[in-house]
């Protein structure tokens, strides 16, 4: 099929499921299909504690410093997949709870894509201010600057932050004990919270304890038992994952449900030789998570996987969209009806939920309709695509500002966005 007869096919699916959610309106469900979290917005981590335990001496030390009059600026920091977004989340929930000490508590998801603008519009979006009118950043910010303000004792939480920057610049007040206001960031740099003047918390790593037992709560399915010679290689594999509870989880998810002792020693011997020879904190935890996408087998399956990685950083996957382009590419071969292409669109999600490759949200009201991925995983995800299938991502840009010297005859998918719109798949 040519690519215009996929662009028709495409159009097809679309005009279908807009049909299909005129049919909702119309019907029963006068209740709508999405509600928006109603405290911050953030999306609710659907893999839990990191290991309760160390989950809570992390979060004691950070509720500490909210608590502590002296400490105006926080940085929650270490390396990616350790848990700081986890802790920030329990710590944003009791803090809606507990409103005696704070009127507020503000939430911004930075990630890696940053600059002056884009943090000052995420965080008037999150205090429903317009600035679409503003262009100059100066102005932006002195809008902005007022309306914390109005809020009292606020704590402004700026999650995975990769830059460090000026507050008045963006247009954030100085936390002083005078406002009562805190802010708290979190970052796998040490440069970033040392520019930024916060008072540094580590996240510290489970105990080897507390590795196996979140391994094998995660591994096991069914409450399946598993044989003692089985056990024990899944012990050696649970202390591979070096203490790093994302890899833990997703490594553990690979493995789910399997029993058998010559799959587990070759998982093992997979695992030793894809980081034996690595010393860097990052490519380790690259190998540690291709593991499971390398787990998948199903080479089809992959590639349902990798398309996900053609949306931006943090983006809510709605479900029947995915699908709806899987279809119109082609990934799903024509069935006896639409509604089956459908059904095994969301069979395929659904299992890559189950190896913790993609994230399904905990809210009931959005189960089922829309999927997430983990920056580390789609950072995977990315460096998989640079090579084969090649996949072309540009954030934040037209197409027009892409260097010639940048495409390939290899490219097999391209995405550009702006302005949080996929222009081109």
């Amino acid at each position: 099929m040519d690519v215009f007869s996929r662009a028709g096919l495409g159009k097809v699916v679309t005009e279908k499921i807009q049909e299909v959610e005129k049919l909702q309106e119309n019907g029963s469900f006068s209740n709508g299909l999405l509600i928006e979290d109603s405290t911050s917005g953030q999306f609710i981590p659907t893999i839990g504690s990191f290991g309760e335990t160390a989950s809570a001496r992390n979060k004691e030390k950070v509720w500490n410093c909210l608590m502590n009059d002296e400490v105006r600026r926080i940085g929650v920091f270490g390396m990616g997949g350790v848990g700081k977004s986890t802790i920030m989340y329990h710590i944003d929930n009791q803090l809606v709870n507990e409103t005696y000490n704070f009127d507020d508590v503000i939430w911004v998801t930075v990630s890696k894509a940053f600059n002056i603008s884009k943090l000052q519009s995420e965080i008037a979006i999150t205090l429903d201010l317009d600035l679409s009118k503003y262009e100059d950043e100066t102005r932006r910010a002195s809008k902005l600057h007022k309306m914390p303000s109005q809020r009292k004792r606020y704590v402004l939480i700026l999650d995975d932050l990769w830059e460090s920057f000026s507050l008045e610049k963006v247009g954030i007040p100085e936390p002083t004990r005078d406002n009562g206001c805190k802010l708290v960031l979190t970052t796998r740099s040490s440069e970033v919270y040392r520019r930024m003047e916060c008072r540094e918390i580590k996240v510290e790593l489970l105990t080897e304890e507390e590795t196996l037992n979140l391994f094998m709560t995660k591994a096991k399915e069914h409450q399946i038992v598993l044989a003692p010679k089985v056990k024990e290689i899944a012990t050696k594999v649970a202390k591979e994952c070096a203490r790093q509870p994302f890899a833990i989880i997703t490594i553990a998810g690979s493995m789910k449900g399997v029993n058998d002792i010559h799959k587990w020693r070759n998982a093992l011997n997979e695992l030793i030789s894809s980081t034996k020879e690595i010393w860097d904190d990052d490519s380790v935890v690259f190998e540690q998570l291709k593991f499971s996408y390398s787990r998948l087998k199903d080479e089809k399956i992959q590639h349902y996987f990798l398309y996900c990685a053609l949306y931006p950083e943090d983006h809510r996957i709605f479900r029947e969209e995915l699908i709806g382009y899987w279809i119109a590419k082609g990934l799903i071969v024509e069935m006896k009806s639409i509604e089956a292409m459908f059904d095994k669109g969301h069979t395929i999600l659904d299992k890559l939920i189950s190896t913790c490759l993609l994230e399904s949200p905990t809210n009931i009201n959005d189960q089922g309709q829309y999927v997430t991925m983990h920056d580390l995983i789609r950072e995977m995800a990315l460096k998989i695509t640079s090579t084969n299938p090649q996949f072309m991502i540009q954030v934040g840009e037209g197409l027009v500002r892409v260097p010639y010297e940048d495409w390939s005859y290899n490219v097999e998918r391209v995405s550009f966005v702006q302005h949080d719109r996929r222009t081109s798949f």
